[in-house]
């Protein structure tokens, strides 16, 4: 893979790992302003907490995609971007384009998630 292309993966990652910490900062604002409602009107906590759940649930999946965008950034950074960590294949570049956080070839995904 060229440097072009790889700074280009670099960019994207970067872009989605923003985005994705704009959303965090965006739910833990609209957490706080949930509980300052509930205090307010006198809501019963019930209904706060499972407003409060379905904001951690959508954290959850955002903790794992942070994460393998991390680990996506630091391949790049070691030069084994293209590297399968199962079987130490090649991934194609036509997976990474469409999945650019992965870190596993097309045979060895379906296997491993």
């Amino acid at each position: 893979m060229t440097y072009e292309a790889l700074q280009q993966f670099r960019r994207r990652l970067l872009g989605q790992r923003s985005s994705l910490l704009g959303r965090w900062r965006q739910a833990l604002s609209d957490e706080n302003e949930v509980f300052d409602a509930c205090a307010r009107d006198g809501r019963d906590d019930t209904a706060a907490l499972v407003e409060v759940a379905v904001l951690d649930s959508i954290d959850a999946q955002g903790r794992g995609a942070l994460a393998r965008i991390q680990s996506s950034l630091a391949r790049i950074e070691r030069g084994t971007y293209e590297e399968c960590v199962a079987c130490h294949a090649r991934i194609a570049e036509e997976r990474l384009r469409a999945v650019p956080e992965t870190d596993r070839c097309g045979r060895c995904a379906p296997r491993l998630n």
